[in-house]
């Protein structure tokens, strides 16, 4: 009878070894002096990977990607950025957001970058939703050390922070862009941007996943796909660059995506 009590403390010991621990609350601050929280995980690993959430969101919406990256050997940052999340008292409401608020968020991500460097990763990729993905994308345009970047819906523009520039200097580094064709105007920020990409990169088209973070909950092959373009086991069907996409996706037919919808700077 002995042995039972050890066969469950074993037994409990392989759950925790499986699992990853819970996220530790931080707090970051941005170059303006701004003070953000942000939910960190550091595991066994040389890779870290900075989660950039939706504009009205917040770093919430990143913990069963966060958990799964973890698991599989990658830390994580996913910041609140500023007026998001955390940063807000409880039941405050949706703040008003001005022009200087959604420069300064550009800042927001080089803090959750700034910090994994501190903590001696060298590998660092940036995952960006909506308008998080214009920010991971600036931000990745002006800092070598950031290896990949995936864009979840991104924008030519959204809310003045642009996307073109920033991949015109972000070089031949790798890109993978999600969009969804029920999602017109990404879906043709999308088309645009991979057009111009320079280096390894892809572009993965859904009929009707909607937008940014709500593509991994409503596409079951999205988040499988993220995990391996992040892990570096993803593969390209068509070669290294072009319209290049995972083997299996459904992607449909990209000459039916139409150019209108949602004007330039709408979330």
């Amino acid at each position: 009878m002995k042995l039972l009590p050890r066969l469950f403390a074993l037994f409990a010991m392989v759950l925790a070894a499986a699992s990853p621990a819970a996220a530790e609350d931080i707090t970051l601050k941005a170059a303006d002096g701004t003070a953000l929280h942000a939910e960190y995980n550091k595991v066994n690993g040389e890779g870290a990977v900075v989660l950039v959430h939706m504009l009205g969101r917040g770093a919430k919406d990143w913990r069963f990607v966060a958990d799964k990256l973890n698991a599989s050997g990658l830390s994580t940052i996913a910041v609140d950025l500023r007026k998001h999340g955390a940063n807000l008292p409880q039941d405050s409401g949706r703040p008003e957001l001005s022009p200087q608020d959604f420069a300064g968020m550009k800042q927001d991500v080089q803090a959750a970058v700034a910090h994994l460097k501190a903590k001696g990763f060298t590998d660092i990729q940036i995952v960006g939703a909506s308008i998080g993905a214009n920010l991971a994308l600036q931000v990745a345009a002006e800092d070598e050390s950031v290896t990949s970047v995936v864009l979840l819906s991104p924008g030519l523009d959204y809310k003045g922070v642009t996307s073109e520039d920033a991949l015109a200097k972000y070089g031949e580094r790798p890109l993978l862009v999600v969009v969804s064709k029920d999602d017109r105007y990404s879906a043709k920020s999308g088309l645009v941007l991979d057009s111009q990409a320079k280096g390894v990169h892809s572009l993965v088209i859904y009929d009707a996943a909607g937008h940014g973070t709500k593509i991994l909950n409503k596409e079951p092959q999205a988040e499988p796909m993220l995990l391996s373009w992040l892990l570096g086991t993803y593969t390209l069907t068509d070669g290294d660059g072009g319209a290049s996409r995972a083997a299996g996706l459904q992607t449909g037919d990209t000459k039916e995506i139409e150019t209108t919808g949602k004007k330039l700077g709408e979330e």
